[in-house]
């Protein structure tokens, strides 16, 4: 083996995607018949639950050969709700087949990975599905990907009979479909030559097509009806030329450099994490440094290794570079870098899900159970966030949407035998720090009935930072166990901040310390600490940010003032409006709680004829009166009623 590329299939819900993912696998001679999501048999889809919906919920990986090239053919969800998984996966892809229906032509989710794929430069091949189907139109469907995705489309086959039982495709002559128009732009050398009237074959046409491709200039578009088998088998041969293919040879004795995309829990119990190697090799029984993306690193000695290789995963004392790696660990999460970080390495900063739901059960005997399933389902997905509020034995996690939350219920019942209901979701605001705030308790202050003295600082951090924890006191300035009783109740009060949402982007650092030995404990340190944090916090003061999705929409001219009047009244923001290709463009903002109304109503905003995609867009600052969040901690701003809930419990 001396050539790899990892390719993936993505596709809005039901275009056709796990049917070609399928066709390509019998084809590549890894299946011996082709699986049908309509029966549920598919080789991608292994979970039950992914065959009876009809919907990719996990990455799956598999491994086929195209002469001496091994292609890795990572399949990814297509629905909306795990368009982070999907942009996850992305970053460790060499190119991706993005299919599209030749009857419903572009719709939502196909916009959104689109422009995903744009924005990542990653080489893309359209394969225009369901040519065979009622209702499919060429010609239509081409106009709205170039309207709708992108101009610069190079059409590779043509089809014939389409919209029937005997449709099928001819590849398209270079010169006849136009390629020379779209080429040029990116080929000054071609350009001239076009202009001064000098011959231009097929063959340069093809060459030059090629490397485009691998530059994410074009997109090549391909036709067929991957049901049939027709038109499959040009996107299977055109893959070595396309996409840019990965030399083990000039890899390998690089340092290492890879990222985890993966984890996957076996029927054994045990952890699988899928890294893919951009750089240098893997050895059983080495150990390695492990970056997370919270900035910790750590050391792993790798005890298993396991190697895709035509449709199974087979053991393997060294992974080579530009291959798929799968580590059994426990400790490896989604996200990881191993070895060094390099410039190859696209990291994907995880999307906080907006919605906050409770997960409960009947059973009263089963929390315990409850518990480690929820967090060993955190560690394979790390789009779903799970807490545990120990206070009120209340089980919470963040999700996208509805349909993750129906795959956490069947999975929490298929595996553990739970039977779990959720609660009315609630849309998750953050909180931000205004300015820098400072407290301190010291020991035998009349004041502080605690054996401890804690000073703290609280700053605005970074857009984006997070939490930071800083130490401006010696660490041996207290026993460790008493570090750590300061540090985890910090991180335990940043879950509710002056108006009871989670406090984030903010620096924290431990100023004063004192303790007196040996009467002082760590539960003296756990005491203190709020009242000196919530004190710092409010001299700071905080500002309530709400959780927005972007939005994009394509729609006719006489929608437009419609449109823009919908959503000033929905609180959303837009841009100036772009005129492209007969259609209005219209991008902007809106928040996550009113976006599902904006949803339901673009049918009738638009007469029909608008194409609307949302994502995920990070946070904006409330303008109008801050939303305040119930509490579920006692505030320890009101230091009475604190005291007194210490008093109870001690």
């Amino acid at each position: 083996m001396k050539n790899i590329v990892n390719i993936g299939v993505l596709a809005h819900v039901d275009a056709g995607k796990t049917t070609l993912t399928e066709q390509i696998l019998y084809r590549a001679g890894i299946l011996k018949q082709v699986g049908s999501v309509d029966q549920g048999n598919t080789t991608t889809d292994s979970l039950d639950m992914e065959r009876r919906r009809g919907i990719t919920i996990k990455a799956a990986a598999v491994s086929f050969m195209i002469g001496a090239l091994k292609v890795n053919l990572i399949d990814t969800p297509g629905h909306a709700d795990f368009i982070s998984e999907v942009e996850h996966s992305l970053s460790v892809l060499d190119g991706v087949i993005l299919v599209i229906s030749a009857v419903e032509g572009v719709q939502a989710q196909t916009r959104v990975l689109m422009q995903t794929l744009k924005n990542q430069g990653i080489p893309t091949l359209l394969f225009l599905n369901k040519i065979d189907r009622i209702g499919a139109d060429y010609d239509r469907v081409c106009t709205m990907i170039r309207r709708q995705l992108d101009e610069h489309i190079c059409e590779i086959a043509i089809p014939s009979n389409e919209g029937t039982t005997s449709a099928s495709v001819r590849m398209a002559d270079p010169i006849e479909a136009n390629w020379i128009d779209t080429l040029a732009l990116h080929d000054e050398d071609l350009l001239q030559d076009y202009v001064q009237d000098i011959p231009i074959n097929s063959n340069r046409l093809k060459d030059i097509l090629h490397q485009q491709t691998k530059l994410a200039h074009v997109f090549p578009l391909f036709v067929g009806s991957a049901a049939k088998g027709v038109g499959v088998e040009p996107v299977i041969q055109a893959l070595a030329d396309l996409f840019p293919v990965q030399s083990v040879e000039v890899l390998t004795p690089l340092p290492l450099s890879g990222l985890v995309f993966k984890v996957v829990r076996q029927e054994n119990g045990e952890l699988s994490a899928y890294a893919r190697i951009f750089a240098g090799s893997l050895h059983t029984r080495e150990e390695i440094v492990v970056h997370a993306q919270d900035g910790e690193t750590s050391w792993l000695k790798v005890k298993q290794l396991h190697r895709l290789h035509l449709g199974r995963t087979v053991p393997a004392p060294v992974i080579e570079g530009g291959d798929i790696a799968i580590i059994t660990s426990t400790v490896l999460k989604v996200g990881d870098v191993l070895g060094s970080p390099s410039e190859k390495i696209r990291v994907v900063r995880f999307h906080k899900p907006p919605l906050q739901v409770r997960v409960m059960t009947e059973r009263d005997d089963v929390d315990m159970v409850l518990h480690q399933a929820l967090s060993t389902l955190t560690i394979e997905d790390p789009f779903l966030q799970y807490h545990y509020d120990a206070g009120a034995n209340e089980h919470m996690i963040h999700v996208f949407g509805r349909v993750q939350q129906e795959v956490l219920m069947e999975t929490v019942q298929t595996l553990y035998g739970i039977e779990i209901q959720f609660s009315p979701p609630t849309v998750m605001c953050i909180e931000k720090v205004v300015a820098i705030g400072e407290a301190t308790e010291s020991i035998n202050e009349t004041q502080n009935p605690f054996h401890a003295t804690v000073g703290l600082r609280v700053e605005p951090g970074a857009a984006g930072s997070g939490v930071e924890y800083r130490l401006e006191v010696e660490l041996g300035s207290l026993p460790l166990s008493f570090h750590k009783a300061i540090k985890e109740t910090v991180y335990e009060n940043l879950q509710e901040g002056l108006y009871g949402w989670p406090v984030t982007d903010i620096l924290i650092t431990l100023t004063h310390t004192g303790y007196s030995s040996p009467v002082s404990t760590a539960g003296d340190f756990r005491s203190l600490t709020p009242l000196v944090f919530m004190k710092a916090l409010d001299q700071a003061r905080t500002e309530v940010y709400e959780p927005v999705n972007k939005l994009y929409f394509a729609m006719p001219e006489s929608s437009l003032s419609k449109v823009m009047s919908r959503l000033s009244t929905l609180e959303g923001a837009f841009a100036e409006p772009q005129y492209r290709n007969g259609l209005v463009h219209l991008e902007g903002s809106i928040p996550v709680r009113t976006t599902d109304i904006l949803q339901a109503e673009v049918h009738s905003l638009t007469s029909g004829e608008g194409i609307l995609t949302v994502r995920p867009g990070g946070y904006a600052k409330v303008l109008t009166r801050f939303p305040v969040h119930t509490r579920r901690q006692v505030n320890a701003l009101h230091r009475s009623e604190y005291m007194m809930h210490l008093n109870k419990i001690m």
